[in-house]
């Protein structure tokens, strides 16, 4: 009876330690959820620089080193003429929109209560209102900028891990996952592989389809902009090819600003903006990116736009940044988890060795 006791002692304690251990390994992970993202972000661009050092590398013939720093010439060669030729141009129409922004609010309130008059309603729309609490609120986060200032310094280090990870990750092939499975039981090898090969391809197809989607956008707004006659055309149309990179939500948002200084100028010109929003639109969905993702993130529109906002709520631009990928790759980990038995690749794997597929197989 007393060994029974002893016995039982024994479990509840090892059963404590073993949930204290556990415990604490969750702190852990959620106190560090910050650097889970970061690196996450860092592996995204990894992904993105892979896609050249793997094309010049085949190319050229070269090792994966050389071609890891021919890639990253490239790429800062493109940035420093991005930011000696367009930031300049960019910053100034910015500004020049900014300040014609109350002038502009002002021109508008009269317009649309002009249209309520004439429709005889009695009530009347106050832009300056909106405009005062906007005021407010900015008088309140530049009152904040010192403690951003202050941390800038903590922002270009973390943005300096980020890349140096990134090009770390680049060294090797991407899509390679046994640097991973070393540290894993070799019973769950071909499962991890699949999954992990499978994720990477997700993320190149969601990321290659962003870029190509956000750059088309981009053009198609300049060009749009510029033959309608709206002002400061390279800026909204940037900004619309920014903000296409946040699904549903970003598009309609980049089409307020040349709504409105269209809508001043002449109600025609508003109106073509609009077509120009849903043709930019139609384009993007049934054409763009079903070309070029071909099915490999499939995410719901209410599970995106949720996980976009709860992302951004939490942790800021950087989970906004990330929060599409993760989604796609949690879903797709969760499909391979619960829904299906076995994966495709162990399935054929099966059949070449003459062993017949099982439906209800435990899921390997």
């Amino acid at each position: 009876m007393q060994k029974h006791h002893k016995q039982i002692i024994t479990q509840a304690f090892w059963g404590a330690l073993g949930a204290s251990f556990a415990i604490g390994i969750i702190y852990i992970f959620v106190k560090l959820i910050n650097l889970w993202l970061c690196t996450f972000l860092a592996l995204i661009l990894s992904i993105f620089i892979s896609f050249f050092v793997d094309f010049f590398q085949r190319r050229f013939k070269i090792s994966r080193v050389i071609s890891v720093v021919f890639t990253l010439f490239i790429m800062c060669l493109f940035i420093v003429l991005f930011i000696l030729t367009l930031v300049p141009i960019l910053l100034s129409q910015g500004q020049m929109a900014l300040r014609q922004l109350p002038d502009l609010a002002i021109k508008v309130q009269n317009i649309l209560n002009s249209y309520l008059i004439t429709l005889g309603s009695n009530t009347f729309i106050n832009i300056e209102d909106i405009l005062n609490q906007a005021l407010e609120l900015s008088g309140d986060v530049l009152s904040t900028s010192l403690s951003i200032l202050s941390e800038s310094i903590a922002v270009i280090v973390i943005l300096t891990v980020i890349v140096v990870i990134a090009i770390y990750f680049s060294m090797h092939p991407i899509d390679d996952p046994k640097p991973i499975m070393r540290w894993l039981p070799e019973t769950i090898h071909k499962k991890f592989s699949y999954l992990f090969i499978n994720i990477i391809r997700k993320i190149r197809a969601w990321l290659i389809g962003q870029l190509f989607s956000m750059s088309i956008i981009a053009i198609a707004y300049i060009i749009g902009l510029t033959i309608i006659g709206v002002p400061y055309a390279l800026f909204f149309g940037i900004l619309a090819g920014v903000l296409c990179f946040v699904p549903y939500l970003g598009p309609p948002l980049s089409t307020v600003g040349p709504l409105l200084f269209a809508l001043v100028d002449s109600p025609i010109k508003a109106l073509w903006v609009i077509v120009l929003y849903i043709l930019s639109q139609v384009a993007e969905s049934y054409f763009i990116t079903p070309f070029i993702m071909k099915k490999q993130v499939r995410l719901h529109p209410i599970i995106t736009i949720l996980s976009i906002m709860a992302m951004g709520d939490l942790f800021g631009i950087i989970g906004i940044a990330v929060a599409v990928p993760i989604t796609a790759s949690l879903q797709f980990v969760a499909e391979e988890t619960f829904l299906k038995k076995t994966s495709p690749q162990i399935e054929n794997e099966k059949e070449s060795k003459g062993i017949p597929k099982v439906k209800n197989s435990p899921h390997s």
